[in-house]
């Protein structure tokens, strides 16, 4: 294997690392959705963005278990896309998406800095078809 496949290989193992440990740990917290309202509460509050509060406030807390479940498994299925390999596309689509959404409330550098890089990281994963290593996507091509 060369060195450019083994890395997008290592990229791509590492974006399904950082997704579904996140999203199982939600999963496994018995009051992840329970505390949800009081966390859109607080992104809501802190969010630098009037259109983004204001989706939070009416949209996001008005449904807010079932924005705490498609948290959840919109999480756990985007990282076990990038750790199958298939369908990178939809993994990535999805993982940009959230990681937009939690850069719009990230009040600390750190956090947002980490939701940029994983942006680009997944978009380079789907651009170089990080599938095609070590993935379903080179099975289901041949």
């Amino acid at each position: 294997m060369k060195l450019g496949a083994f890395s997008l290989l290592l990229l791509r193992l590492t974006i399904s690392y950082i997704w579904l440990s996140a999203g199982i740990h939600k999963l496994l917290d018995s009051n992840f959705i329970s505390t949800f309202p009081n966390t859109i509460k607080s992104f809501s509050s802190a969010s630098p963005f009037q259109f983004y509060t204001s989706f939070l406030n009416d949209t996001v807390l008005s449904n807010a278990q079932i924005f705490a479940q498609l948290t959840i498994w919109g999480e756990i299925l985007t990282g076990i896309a990038f750790l199958l390999g298939f369908p990178i596309l939809l993994g990535a689509i999805s993982g940009i998406c959230m990681n937009l959404n939690y850069l719009l409330v990230a009040t600390s550098t750190p956090s947002q800095f980490l939701n940029l890089i994983l942006i680009a990281a997944q978009f380079v994963a789907y651009a170089n078809k990080a599938g095609s290593f070590w993935g379903l996507e080179a099975k289901i091509k041949k």
